[in-house]
């Protein structure tokens, strides 16, 4: 950057020469709030102050905002730069699992109508007009939905008890299921890439790892460590992962690159960092 280009940024009341491209979910004040930081780690920033906990996060397709869905229920719609946050009408109480579209038009979510956490079903709701598409209504636990890159299908987690948790996905348009995995042991934290590939933190080997279960259905394992690695994300073009991991003794953001291997910690917060979510927009640029 020019020593022009500088002062005008400082003008401006620009932050960071480098582009937040990743926002997370750190503690503050007692509760696990969002933030965000360029995909190096640098200056991470906090962005809300609800004062409760948040359980999801995710961006809308401009990379301006975030859908934020707390641990009651309830969610907002929350300004990438400002942290300004406006509440989103649900169209039920109760809300899990919330995340946008990839059009930005749609949510899609878990939630229970039978007073049992155990009972989840995946449904989708019209951001605009409240309209609801309940995807699922299987036996057990249906949970962790994420989009396809084009939205036409969800992915989601189904648990029915036992020592498996496997990987399903559902047109949004037919509401047909198919089940990608047969007692895999367990599968948690899911995120698709456009090609179909589909990150996420698996126990085959004993520790909860990163793998890749391929479009061709081939799982491969991506990290090997002991503690802790969760809640894979992946960069705009899909060559490297954001997750969290427990691998120094705190919970913290790491970054995988896929063509080295490279690991790298992302930050060193006080009390932990947890579920990383990448921008769309390649490089953070908004």
């Amino acid at each position: 950057m020019t020593l022009a280009g500088l002062c005008l940024a400082l003008m401006s009341g620009c932050r960071s020469e480098a582009p937040e491209s990743i926002a997370f979910l750190a503690v503050s004040d007692g509760y696990w709030e969002v933030w965000v930081t360029d995909d190096e780690g640098r200056s991470p920033r906090k962005l809300s102050d609800f004062k409760a906990d948040v359980s999801r996060i995710s961006w809308f397709p401009d990379g301006n905002t975030l859908l934020v869905n707390l641990h009651d229920g309830r969610m907002f719609r929350l300004d990438a730069d400002s942290g300004e946050a406006s509440a989103v009408q649900a169209p039920m109480p109760g809300i899990l699992d919330a995340v946008v579209s990839p059009d930005g038009r749609q949510a899609t979510f878990s939630l229970s109508t039978a007073d049992s956490i155990d009972n989840n079903d995946i449904w989708t709701f019209d951001l605009s007009t409240g309209g609801l598409n309940k995807l699922t209504s299987m036996a057990r636990l249906q949970h962790e939905p994420t989009w396809s890159s084009d939205g036409a299908q969800v992915y989601f987690l189904s648990g029915r008890g036992g020592q498996t948790h496997d990987i399903w996905r559902a047109d949004v348009a037919t509401r047909e299921t198919e089940q990608l995995t047969v007692n895999a042991l367990y599968h948690f934290d899911l995120a698709a890439r456009p090609d179909g590939a589909l990150a996420y933190s698996g126990n085959q080997t004993g520790n909860y790892d990163l793998w890749i279960r391929h479009p061709d259905g081939r799982a491969e394992q991506l990290t090997d460590d002991p503690e802790l690695d969760a809640r894979p994300t992946w960069s705009p073009d899909g060559k490297a992962l954001a997750f969290e991991s427990t691998r120094d003794g705190n919970i913290d953001i790491w970054r995988y690159d896929l063509g080295s291997s490279e690991l790298k910690r992302l930050t060193e917060m006080p009390e932990g960092a947890r579920h990383p979510v990448w921008s769309p927009v390649h490089g953070g640029e908004r």
